[in-house]
């Protein structure tokens, strides 16, 4: 039964059924569409944030602009052009 969904449990059937009651309500739909979009836009901002705070702590600490930007690929799973551009322009302001 595992990874397989059981499709005569009353729980399932009843989510079935909510999921297609929210798809026939524009309102309903948008409702849950600009969560989504709001829950994006959320983790997107998050995640900048902390980009940020990596930024700053390492440049505290000396860390040379190339550890900086391995950072950024390990840590955030960015490009390494992404992140060279990313420390760059965050050097740039700084100045």
């Amino acid at each position: 039964m595992r990874n397989q969904v059981d499709n005569k449990s009353k729980f399932i059937t009843k989510i079935q059924d909510e999921i297609v009651k929210i798809k026939q309500e524009p309102e309903r739909r948008r409702g849950f569409m600009k969560f989504e979009l709001d829950l994006m836009d959320a983790r997107r901002e998050e995640r900048e944030e902390s980009r940020q705070k990596l930024v700053k702590f390492l440049t505290s600490q000396k860390t040379a602009p190339s550890e900086i930007v391995a950072a950024l690929v390990n840590v955030y799973q960015m490009t390494e052009k992404a992140a060279q551009e990313y420390v760059a322009e965050y050097m740039k302001v700084r100045k």
